[in-house]
């Protein structure tokens, strides 16, 4: 097997030691150790101060699997597969797919999730978004129209990263009739799942509603990245058998103090995720306060799920001149829509932290001159 580079992550490698302000992140605000162990109840404090480092349940803390649960309506312990995020991603991939099959991918998400499938051998068809007046699209007659009896695979990303999309209930069952007519599998990666905009939805798993689905979950957006913790989820324990033996090959077992730190975290899901949303919904004010108030320099579609957002930048401004400049004038982090494989002019920013409000502060003085610049430019040509 043969990767492409992953642009996303080589481009944050790159960048990031140098930057001053990250205006793209994916993340949410980070906690400290002493925050989440002040969370621990007795029992996980317990864990935590006798915890053995040596090799651990190879499927993942039983306490843990048994705190992820939680998040679904239908499955048990046996259902879930600890799993760092992107080996999880890795795993279900290459337990699905053969050299030959098709695949349709919503499109923009993680590089991994269409370039995985390329180097198997698939066929992959993107499932493009939509930018409408009212927010994102995701067009449900495409995928009727393009499913056929080649289709093994509907991968998702839902809510979605980089654009904020989240669809309604009814659109997700409707996927999952139109994957059951030809017995299409779905791997939908949800680590946004519980981060709607509107507390007052509840966004269901497609594990839950479909047999034939397999859910990535995770902690690393409520927090907890560095723990590299998420999981695997499935009413199918044969497909989750296999991916237990294709585990064998890749990390083999969890970390044993990840997985405690994970486990106080699943057990707080509530109090974290409701830390995250107040940081969210400041944030989305803030931006779209300064983005609609720019029409001359941007298209901005709102986002109602997660901590991203994906805005337009009108022409004769260029997007890959804008990221390059910001980092080499200003320090500042911008991920440009090429990482995604998308050419509209787009770029994402990340609104899950305490200071985006700063960084969207320098990014407007550095626009003031990027577009100054251009002008001047355009003029003397």
């Amino acid at each position: 097997m043969k990767l492409n580079e992953f642009m996303l992550e080589r481009l944050f490698s790159r960048l990031r030691p140098g930057a001053k302000y990250i205006l793209s992140p994916s993340s949410c605000e980070s906690c400290t150790m002493k925050e989440i162990l002040d969370l621990a109840d007795a029992e996980c404090r317990k864990l935590w101060e006798n915890l053995d480092l040596g090799y651990n349940d190879y499927r993942g803390h039983v306490k843990l699997r048994e705190a992820v649960t939680r998040r679904y309506r239908t499955l048990g312990v046996d259902d879930i597969l600890v799993v760092t995020p992107e080996e999880g991603i890795f795993i279900a991939l290459n337990v699905l797919l053969d050299p030959g099959d098709e695949v349709i991918v919503i499109h923009p998400t993680l590089p991994s999730m269409h370039e995985i499938p390329k180097s198997i051998g698939c066929t992959v068809i993107p499932w493009v978004l939509e930018s409408t007046d009212w927010g994102w699209r995701l067009d449900t007659d495409f995928l009727n129209r393009t499913i056929s009896s080649k289709t093994k695979l509907i991968v998702l990303n839902i809510p979605n990263n980089p654009t904020g999309y989240m669809p309604v209930l009814a659109d997700i069952q409707r996927i999952a009739n139109i994957a059951d007519k030809t017995g299409a599998w779905i791997l939908c990666e949800e680590t946004y799942r519980g981060m709607e905009h509107d507390p007052g939805v509840d966004l269901p798993s497609m594990a839950d509603i479909y047999p034939r689905a397999i859910a990535l979950g995770g902690v690393n957006k409520i927090g907890l990245a560095g723990s590299r913790i998420g999981w695997l989820a499935s009413q199918n324990r044969s497909v989750m058998a296999e991916c237990f033996g294709f585990k064998d090959y890749t990390t083999l077992c969890p970390s044993a103090s990840s997985e405690i730190l994970a486990l106080i975290a699943m057990r707080n899901f509530s109090y974290l995720a409701e830390r995250n949303r107040k940081i969210i919904l400041e944030n989305v004010e803030l931006a779209e306060g300064f983005f609609n108030s720019k029409p001359e320099w941007f298209n901005w579609s709102s986002p109602n799920g997660g901590s991203t957002a994906f805005p337009k930048l009108n022409y004769p401004y260029k997007v890959s001149d804008l990221c390059d400049r910001a980092a080499a004038d200003a320090s500042i982090l911008v991920i440009p829509d090429r990482i995604f494989s998308i050419s509209d002019n787009r770029f994402r920013i990340g609104f899950g932290r305490k200071n985006f409000g700063q960084a969207l502060a320098m990014f407007t003085d550095f626009m003031d001159k990027f577009t100054a610049r251009d002008t001047a430019e355009e003029q003397i040509a």
